[in-house]
């Protein structure tokens, strides 16, 4: 792919990034009118009932920038991961901080603590590094040294302890199970506007240190020896990359649940249309992600305005085919 046609492409998916929002409040059955949206961006707020623009401000506009946050960050997150571990099968939540941050809430909501916005996605911050600091310090031990082969591995297997001792609590619990059911599923129903500040200043941060690690995690990929002879610490890069997957993927689950797949499914696609350099990657999987999100939350939403369907449940719907397709084609190329 040409370097014309790449930045064509992140320009359309940028542009189509820039009219998501306003679509999104403008179509559907509860919709806004054009002159509504344009009349509140100019502050006049005498164009819309009182109503609705607590709807718009408290339950829509945070919904929505939630999505597009969350969206950009585990594509991000899902591009480095893949890029880091050479593996286009990995995901964020091999790495059990989507475990780890369920075992967080349960933790909280099981304590005397109030179950608070704030309370909560602390929890499942902390519970996501813990999480992290358990795989490194367990791959640190029993191997002796830190390869992202071996990460991913014991990710895995620390997932399903982290799953076994929340399944353990919520048995025990039934008001935990009723209060985190809906998160386990995936969902931007539960977001607050108080929430979104803290999400967007860690995310941004996020995708910052991950733009800037391009060069680095280059050098990685071009091989521990080669990266040793330009200087470069394999083993610090590998640290390096993974907090930041951690900044972004449990900042996101902290919020959302466990939404998955796109970190998945995203990075493949933009490695097709955008092409195959590191940073066009990276670039065009934050994109995809931003609107990839939106657009299912808003989908399900229009066929169930009961907001029973959580987007996480729409994405493994078209995330599962796409995972056998991927494993069908990389066992049939070796």
């Amino acid at each position: 792919m040409t370097i014309l046609s790449t930045e064509r492409s992140l320009f359309f998916l940028l542009i189509a990034l820039l009219t998501l929002p306003p679509a999104i409040l403008l179509a559907g059955e509860h919709g806004y009118s054009a002159m509504s949206l344009l009349s509140l961006l100019r502050g006049d707020t005498t164009s819309i009932s009182d109503m609705d623009y607590l709807v718009l401000t408290e339950l829509r506009l945070p919904r929505l920038f939630a999505g597009l946050l969350v969206g950009a960050a585990l594509g991000c997150a899902g591009c480095l991961l893949q890029r880091m571990t050479a593996n286009p099968l990995a995901s964020p939540g091999l790495l059990g901080l989507n475990q780890g941050a369920a075992l967080g809430l349960v933790c909280l909501i099981i304590s005397p603590l109030p179950f608070l916005p704030l309370y909560a996605f602390i929890a499942a911050l902390s519970g996501a590094f813990l999480a992290m600091v358990l795989v490194f310090g367990v791959v640190r031990i029993t191997t002796g040294a830190i390869a992202a082969e071996n990460l991913l591995l014991f990710g895995a297997l620390l997932s399903t302890l982290f799953g076994a001792l929340t399944t353990v609590a919520l048995i025990l619990d039934q008001h935990a199970l009723d209060a985190i059911r809906f998160w386990l599923a995936g969902s931007l129903s539960l977001i607050e506007r108080s929430q979104i500040g803290p999400l967007a200043a860690l995310v941004l941060t996020g995708l910052i240190l991950a733009v800037f690690s391009t060069r680095s995690l280059q050098l990685l990929e071009s091989g521990h020896d080669t990266a040793r002879g330009l200087g470069a610490n394999p083993r610090t890069i590998l640290i390096m990359v993974s907090a930041i997957i951690l900044i972004l993927t449990a900042t996101s689950v902290a919020v959302s649940g466990p939404i998955l797949f796109i970190g998945l499914i995203v990075p493949h696609l933009a490695r097709l249309w955008i092409g195959e350099r590191i940073l066009d990657q990276l670039l065009g999987s934050t994109l995809l992600g931003a609107l990839l999100l939106p657009l299912a939350d808003f989908a399900v939403f229009l066929l169930d305005s009961d907001d029973r369907i959580p987007p996480g449940v729409a994405l493994a719907i078209l995330g599962v085919p796409w995972f056998m397709w991927l494993v069908k084609r990389r066992y049939r190329n070796q």
